[in-house]
């Protein structure tokens, strides 16, 4: 009897432990992984305990990579990485363990900053590999690319929504649906990167972010982190926060605050992750609007409000740079040139500038000299000989240049004003960007893209302008086709 409870509770004490074990791994494998680290440091090589390798970062954080590639084990390789911590015991009692997930060196090739001057063509395509809803393959784009000698695909990828890693996450039905018709993943912009650049290895492509809306619930794509209602709340511009006294007007009631710490985190993930998928530019959409909103509010160009908004988002010009070098790639960053160059402050680093003509001087077929000069002119004093390139923007609505560009103008007119639209830019050296699939015609559009978009299309029967735009493109290089 005695040894039968003997051997009953060395077995009970047996499946305590291993059940133990298994909690602390189930533990281990889903809550405590999930912080996601990136940083840049220096690989070191230690005699200890029968050598390894580890990095320690700028900061003087040590880190115990689980999975370093051979190619990385060199004493005193600077690299970038991207690793999750993991909770797991190590033979080495040095820094704390992690899974390499990414990895590049930090070259020194790019300590000088290569320039856009080789781009010719300049196409706008807002988004890569959204062709499902109009039957166009990624390959069928690229057919296009070629076709036009594309030097740089601007607005590749436009982030509104919070975007999901792969469709297949989404857990309603009729999102993924509706996610996978539209391309609209991360998996789907990766994937088309890789392909268009299979073809086409020199051809710059450009994502896109907007520093000027938040919604309710985010994300961070870097961290996985969410945030809800109440945080994202908490990152939106009150101009109390400076002593001003008067309210915002009530289009920018909900604009996000580019000063707060939070924000920043949140609007260069959105980039980051872009770039991580294979983006070689970022277009920040309004980034310097907060400023500008500021400085009419107060009257004062020289308000603390208006010159921490101007440096805050001149930083976010900075940080993006800076990630891009840490990753082994220089990444050229644009926004808006008249919002970010008429400050009295000294200048962001920018690479590229934009600006569009207005549904007036689009209507009117007449572009606006002055008005073009004055672009040109504050660039060159401001930043150089960066390129400047003019696309028909859009909005929510048709009372914008592109809703009039295309609701307005017959099939022939659109094709007389890419005519004269390139010739005039380039005449004045700004790069036109020719509109072959994007952007948004507007809520209220009534002539749609093969008779469901409201994304204009220049392929699509409704418009029928590709033909001109290839041929404009072609006269860059002299009518000839070129292989990229």
């Amino acid at each position: 009897m005695t040894n039968k409870i003997l051997i009953i509770t060395i077995i009970g004490l047996i499946l305590l432990l291993s059940g133990l074990t298994g909690w602390k791994y189930f533990h281990s494998k889903f809550q405590g992984e999930k912080e996601i680290i990136s940083s840049t440091g220096t690989i070191k090589y230690l005699s200890l305990e029968g050598g390894f390798y580890g990095i320690e970062t700028e900061k003087g954080e040590k880190y115990l990579p689980l999975n370093l590639p051979e190619e990385f084990k060199k004493d005193g390789l600077k690299v970038w990485f991207k690793a999750k911590l993991k909770k797991v015991a190590a033979i080495q009692m040095w820094g704390k363990p992690i899974e390499i997930l990414e990895m590049s060196e930090i070259g020194e090739t790019l300590k000088e900053k290569p320039l856009l001057t080789k781009v010719k063509v300049a196409v706008l395509y807002e988004r890569i590999g959204d062709g499902k809803q109009i039957n166009r393959s990624v390959e069928d784009e690229i057919k296009i690319f070629k076709e036009m000698n594309t030097d740089f695909i601007f607005r590749a990828f436009w982030r509104w929504f919070p975007i999901p890693e792969k469709c297949e996450d989404l857990a309603d039905e009729e999102k993924k649906e509706l996610c996978e018709l539209k391309g609209y993943s991360y998996s789907h912009f990766e994937e088309s990167i890789s392909k268009i650049k299979s073809e086409l290895p020199n051809v710059i492509i450009c994502g896109a972010v907007g520093a000027q809306f938040l919604r309710e619930t985010e994300r961070n794509p870097i961290t996985g982190e969410i945030f809800d209602k109440k945080e994202t709340q908490s990152m939106r511009l009150n101009p109390s926060k400076w002593g001003i006294n008067k309210s915002l007007p009530t289009k920018f009631r909900n604009y996000p605050d580019i000063t707060n710490p939070e924000f920043q985190k949140l609007l260069l993930s959105w980039a980051k992750k872009q770039i991580d998928c294979g983006a070689d530019a970022i277009w920040i959409d309004m980034l310097f609007k907060q400023a500008k909103i500021l400085e009419e509010l107060t009257g004062d160009v020289y308000h603390p409000a208006v010159k921490e908004s101007y440096d805050a988002a001149s930083k976010i010009v900075d940080e993006i740079h800076k990630y891009g070098y840490q990753k082994g790639k220089y990444i050229y960053v644009g926004t808006w040139a008249y919002s970010a160059l008429t400050f009295p402050y000294s200048p962001p680093k920018l690479d590229f500038v934009t600006a569009s003509p207005s549904g007036v001087e689009i209507k009117k077929m007449e572009l606006n000299d002055e008005k073009w000069n004055f672009i040109i002119n504050i660039t060159k004093e401001k930043l150089g000989d960066i390129p400047i390139l003019a696309f028909i923007d859009w909005a929510g609505t048709t009372n914008t240049p592109m809703g009039v560009f295309s609701q307005r103008l017959s099939k022939e007119r659109q094709r007389r004003f890419l005519k004269y639209a390139d010739d005039y830019f380039q005449k004045k050296e700004i790069i036109f960007v020719y509109p072959v699939h994007g952007g948004f015609m507007g809520q209220d559009a009534e002539i749609l893209s093969f008779g469901k978009l409201k994304v204009y299309d220049s392929l699509a029967p409704e418009f029928q302008t590709y033909e001109t735009i290839k041929n404009l493109a072609r006269d860059k290089y002299g009518g000839e086709h070129e292989e990229k």
